[in-house]
């Protein structure tokens, strides 16, 4: 499944998921509407039915009773109109949820129709006393049929507070069921989301790691990289496998060159040296000014290719983890005065003052390359620190105790680094916006060292007297804290 796929199916099923409690609100808001507004129309038609019963019941009362009084036709005729009416009334009252108090009402309505009927028959024959008689017959049945209807009135409130209970049970059901819906839908739509989100960032992140290790100079990715997955990411994760196999080639390459150009120079650099000395003996003072002062410069520059020779040759044997430490127990108390001693001059140059603290609890000793960390890291840094300090200024060198070892930290008051430049100050042949000679190879020579050693250099947040403040911290034995330690044989 490709990654489109499964954004595109987690966003579905979590779409999905928080629409089924909407659909449930929506089916139980319709039968609320049809309690609601059919049940009300029901019931006031029912009472308007009812309303229309009770006023024909006193129409016929009225004409059956003034037809029997004078015989006029036209009021027979009314009390038939209105006993029709209630006929039809009833009829619409008939159906459910009524049906059971309509029927009541059928027994009496026939015998209304009966006793009507009679008296219509008897009152053109002249027997009025027979029609007297069955109006008071009459009149106690609308009696008994008024009461009915009263029964019938009480059975439609009786239905209506029903349905209304009824809603207000569906309401309360409804929003519990409902937000119980909405609260499980959205912790699923959340477990789909956080699993279609991993699916996405976590190898991204492992991606990532890998990629700023290469970015470091580790061409060896390690770590759970997702190389066997069949989607956009997994073909980001074999390329970008394939670009750390090459850029592996290319770092051995280069290591391999700059090996051999730096042996392959040492032998020219030595020879142009040789013969600038063999030219000062030669002549001596007998050598015209300006050519002692050629030849001086000639031998200065073999001496410093030569040293930057030595450097490229160091660094790229501590980068092949070629290079093989001699470790000896050292005691901090010598190596930092070895530290002040070989730079105390240079410091007194530059009208700098160059001190050293020691914490009580930091260890005696420790076991390390001496000439490796002494003039390497030690001295390179602090040399650094000089030569960025201006005059009046201070570099202190603070040793204190950690967990497995000791820091040392070299802290001084020059200008400091400038933020934009902080990430780059261990890169080789970098050396920023600084005026100062140098070939940018310090630092990094100085980090290789210490990752031999099993340590770590960083630099820190800048002091709050300004200035620059590096920390190197190295174990008690690197032997304990990392196998990549090369020793001497």
């Amino acid at each position: 499944m490709t990654l489109r796929s499964r954004l595109l199916a987690g966003c579905g099923a979590a779409i999905a998921i928080v629409l089924l409690p909407a659909l449930f609100a929506a089916n139980r808001l319709a039968e609320l509407e049809e309690l609601a507004v059919e049940g009300r129309a029901r019931h006031a038609e029912a009472l308007v039915s009812l309303g229309a019963m009770r006023t024909s019941l006193a129409d016929l009362d009225r004409f059956a009773r003034s037809y029997v009084a004078t015989g006029d036709e036209a009021l027979a005729r009314e009390a038939e109109r209105a006993l029709d009416t209630i006929v039809q009334e009833h009829g619409r009252l008939s159906g459910p949820p009524y049906t059971a108090s309509a029927e009541a009402l059928t027994p009496l309505l026939s015998e209304l129709t009966t006793t009507a009927a009679a008296i219509s028959e008897a009152m053109p024959s002249g027997r009025v006393d027979t029609a007297t008689e069955l109006f008071l017959g009459l009149d106690r049945t609308l009696d008994r049929t008024d009461r009915a209807l009263g029964a019938v009135a009480d059975s439609i409130g009786a239905v209506a507070r029903r349905d209304l209970q009824r809603a207000e049970t569906l309401s309360a059901s409804s929003r519990q069921a409902t937000l119980l819906g909405m609260v499980l839908a959205l912790l699923i739509a959340t477990g789909v989301a956080t699993w279609a989100s991993g699916a996405l960032t976590n190898p991204l992140r492992h991606l990532g790691r890998a990629m700023a290790r290469v970015a470091d100079g580790d061409f060896e990715p390690s770590g759970h990289l997702p190389a066997d997955r069949r989607d956009e990411i997994g073909d980001l994760t074999r390329s970008f496998l394939v670009m750390s196999e090459r850029l592996a080639d290319l770092d051995r390459l280069k290591a391999e060159f700059i090996g051999v150009a730096s042996h392959e120079l040492k032998t020219p650099i030595n020879a142009i040296h040789g013969y600038a000395e063999l030219i000062q003996e030669e002549f001596g003072e007998a050598a015209p000014e300006e050519y002692g002062r050629m030849v001086d410069g000639i031998a200065e520059q073999a001496r410093v290719m030569a040293r930057l020779v030595d450097r490229l040759m160091d660094l790229s044997r501590l980068e092949a983890g070629a290079y093989r430490v001699q470790l000896d127990t050292v005691f901090v108390q010598d190596l930092v005065t070895g530290v002040l001693r070989a730079f105390e001059i240079l410091a007194r140059q530059r009208s700098v003052t160059l001190d050293a603290t020691v914490e009580p609890d930091t260890p005696e000793t420790l076991v390390m390359d001496l000439d490796l960390i002494r003039d390497e890291v030690l001295g390179n840094l602090v040399s650094n620190a000089l030569r960025h300090t201006p005059e009046g200024g201070s570099v202190v060198l603070s040793v204190g105790p950690t967990e497995h070892g000791a820091s040392f930290t070299v802290t001084d008051s020059g200008p400091g680094i400038p933020d934009e430049e902080r990430d780059l100050v261990f890169r080789k042949y970098y050396r920023g916006s600084t005026e100062a000679p140098g070939t940018g190879l310090g630092l990094a020579i100085a980090r290789e060292t210490v990752l031999l050693h099993g340590g770590r250099i960083t630099l820190l947040e800048e002091p709050a007297g300004g200035g620059a403040s590096f920390q190197v911290t190295l174990p008690s034995d690197p032997r304990d804290a990392t196998d990549g330690v090369r020793t001497a044989p």
